[in-house]
């Protein structure tokens, strides 16, 4: 505990960026061949491909009702599916949730992990004059949620097309509009296509960045506050330890909240240019007004009809 404590307030004195930004780990030659944000992505990638393998052998196996941590991530999984995903994909939603599962997943341990100290227990393991940081939430970078971000775009654009076909999904690029609009509402529709990745990327970026700067000007303080005496420095040490412990319960709830925008989010973007054009070609019997098209119009779904949380997440987005 002697050993630790100086390298806590060694780190506490430090630029608090350097508790949030992603840093070499392993270098040749100048090129970051490991970094802190690689070393947590691939742990939760890892962790992933340990514990549904386990839940699902179970099932394997015959035993349908699910105890302990199966029941815990059925939970979730079942909510994910019945409660975010079909009321905006309705009967697609099968063919999706495998690639809403895991992106929840994969960005929920993520920003888990980012609440782990790493930098600090590596530390306090390998000493201060040798320390490696593995610590920091990689979702706090904003190549990494760029990167999710993307993906998640190419899968809602790839199909797409595939579901209404290249010349029906480039009709969407009207708006609904007359052709002769055409100069006018083709940028304005590309322009919107853009942001929504963009959105994915920075917002989920934007609340993990956030929570962490915060809780290392947390910690900056009560080195300082050391610096002026110790008495002063134990004040200030508790006021910033329930300081920091009430931030640590909000960026929990942050882990959680900004995963679920994300997933459902794309969820929406996926039902916008699949799920409603789809069910607009089956009822073509009748006008396009009275069909209901996805694409090109810009009521994409009846809000009404979803639950509380997506609704008010859908509304929050149609602006």
């Amino acid at each position: 505990m002697t050993h630790a404590l100086p390298l806590i307030f060694t780190l506490a004195q430090a630029n608090p960026l350097e508790h949030v930004l992603d840093k070499p780990v392993l270098t040749v030659h100048g090129w970051w061949l490991l970094s802190n944000n690689i070393i947590t992505l691939v742990i939760s990638a890892v962790a992933m491909l340990i514990i549904f393998p386990l839940i699902t052998r179970a099932y394997v196996r015959g035993e349908h009702v699910p105890t302990g941590t199966r029941n815990f991530f059925e939970a979730i999984l079942f909510y994910i599916r019945e409660e975010m995903a079909r009321p905006v994909l309705g009967d697609q939603t099968d063919r999706y949730i495998p690639f809403l599962w895991t992106l929840f997943f994969f960005i929920l341990f993520n920003n888990l992990l980012g609440l782990i100290p790493l930098d600090v227990l590596t530390g306090w393991f390998m000493g201060p004059l040798h320390l490696h940081p593995i610590g920091g939430a990689a979702t706090a970078n904003i190549w990494v949620t760029a990167a999710l971000a993307v993906i998640a775009f190419v899968v809602w654009q790839v199909n797409g097309i595939r579901a209404n076909g290249l010349g029906t999904y480039l009709k969407h690029f009207l708006g609904g509009a007359p052709i002769w609009l055409a100069p006018l509402m083709i940028p304005l529709e590309f322009i919107g296509m853009l942001i929504k990745p963009f959105a994915l990327a920075i917002r989920l970026f934007a609340n993990m960045f956030a929570g962490h700067m915060v809780l290392a000007v947390l910690l900056m303080f009560t080195a300082t506050a050391f610096g002026a005496g110790a008495a002063l420095g134990w004040t200030v040490s508790i006021v910033v330890v329930l300081a920091s412990v009430a931030m640590m319960c909000l960026e929990l709830f942050v882990a959680f909240l900004q995963t679920y925008i994300f997933v459902f989010l794309t969820a929406m973007f996926i039902a916008q240019l699949v799920v409603h054009e789809h069910a607009h070609r089956k009822g073509e019997g009748g006008s396009h007004d009275e069909s209901h098209s996805g694409l090109g119009t810009g009521d994409l779904t009846d809000f009404s009809e979803l639950p509380d949380a997506p609704r008010q997440a859908a509304m929050h987005m149609a602006g």
